[in-house]
């Protein structure tokens, strides 16, 4: 036996001297190497394990087969770093490496095209509600300027001066402006006016009974254009009486010896037409004379011969009727209704020659009131005929 094998002996025999339970040349629990000196106590590591808890520390991994296995995975990392190396080639990494950079900068552009968004919808914001602003006071403005505008027009009357064949025109206060018209069929002359009608720009729109046509003139009395002629054709006429204007200029006509309404537009072009049949039922009539239309463009008709009014849509689909009786009391014409009229709140007022009154009703043709009487004196009447209101 060599120095070493003998040093060797003699350790164990020391240790088992030290140690005289324990077994030697068994596995130790904690590092799993047979030890030369006794299986509880290891001299690698210098723990001394006691039987009581040999199996509750050998399930245990010591701090040092811990580290080892931090190292063993800090190895693999490194390992898999060096296997991504070199599966891809330098240019691919260094396009890796930019593709990493692009995807910095995209984000950061993101950013400030996002706060630059944010900036641009509070100023866009500011804007409409600046252009908001600026559009109401300019409606508000318009609508000032064209209210004035109208009150303007609405301050000139007109007369149709019959038998001297033409169109006067003056203030409210009766002051002369001006004058238009002669006897004749040509632009601007006439053989019968009779109807006349203002429309919002103040043009002056003439029937004229004896020529069977409708002439348009500007306020001053220039004329415009002219449509119409005899017969029972579309815008042909037969003894055409009353006319009136809606709220989009078009142009409704009473062609009374066709019992029939006939509409156009504000340049005399055709548009629709209703009636065209003699009789009493709705939407029929006996020698229709006068027309009005409200602020909802509703078209009210005096069906002369039938002692009645009767209403409909600017479409000339049938509303309503009432009257239609002969007599003096209220609601009744003894005569024959003639010309009517509309207020700002939509009542009816309605001339009757007959009974020498005037009747006012609701839209839909409940009476309201009425006065005058056959007379010379104040509010009394005598063969009374147009009339109007003045709606500022």
């Amino acid at each position: 036996m060599d120095y070493h094998e003998k040093k060797k002996e003699e350790g164990k025999k020391e240790r088992k001297e030290e140690f005289p339970e324990e077994e030697v040349d068994k596995e130790c629990p904690a590092c799993k190497t047979i030890n030369d000196l006794n299986a509880k106590f290891c001299q690698e590591w210098g723990y001394k394990f006691f039987e009581e808890e040999i199996k509750t520390e050998a399930k245990k991994e010591t701090p040092l087969v811990q580290e080892k296995k931090k190292e063993k995975g800090e190895e693999k990392k490194e390992e898999v770093k060096e296997k991504k190396k070199s599966f891809f080639s330098p240019a691919q990494i260094e396009s890796i490496r930019k593709s990493e950079e692009e995807m910095k900068d995209k984000e950061e552009t993101i950013k400030v095209n996002t706060l630059e968004v944010r900036e641009t919808i509070k100023v866009n914001t500011l804007e409409v509600r600046e252009t908001i602003k600026v559009n109401t006071l300019e409606v508000r403005e318009t609508i000032k300027v064209k209210a004035v505008e109208v009150r303007e027009v609405q301050k000139a009357v007109y007369v149709v001066d019959c038998g001297n064949y033409r169109i006067q025109k003056f203030t409210p206060e009766g002051e002369f402006i001006t004058k238009w018209g002669r006897k004749g069929s040509g632009d601007g002359e006439f053989y019968i006016p009779f109807g006349i009608a203002i429309d919002s720009q103040g043009n002056v729109y003439v029937v004229d009974r004896g020529n069977y046509d409708i002439q348009k003139f500007t306020p001053e009395g220039e004329f415009i254009t002219k449509w119409g002629r005899e017969g029972s054709g579309d815008g042909e006429f037969y003894i055409p009486f009353g006319i009136a204007i809606d709220s989009q200029g078009n142009v409704y006509v009473v062609d009374c010896g066709n019992y029939r309404i006939q509409k156009f537009t504000p340049e005399g072009e055709f548009i629709t037409k209703w009636g065209g049949r003699q009789g009493s039922g709705n939407g029929e009539f006996e020698a229709p004379r006068g027309i009005a239309i409200d602020s909802r463009d509703h078209v009210y008709v005096t069906d002369y011969y039938n002692y009645r009014i009767q209403k409909f849509t600017s479409d000339g689909e049938f509303i309503t009727k009432w009257g239609g009786r002969q007599g003096s009391g209220n609601g009744e014409f003894f005569s024959h209704p003639g010309k009517i009229a509309i207020d700002s709140q939509g009542n009816v007022y309605v001339v009757d020659r007959g009974n020498y009154d005037i009747q006012k009703f609701t839209s839909e043709g409940e009476f309201i009131t009425k006065w005058g009487k056959e007379g010379s004196g104040d509010g009394e009447f005598n063969m009374s005929e147009g009339i109007a209101i003045l709606i500022v």
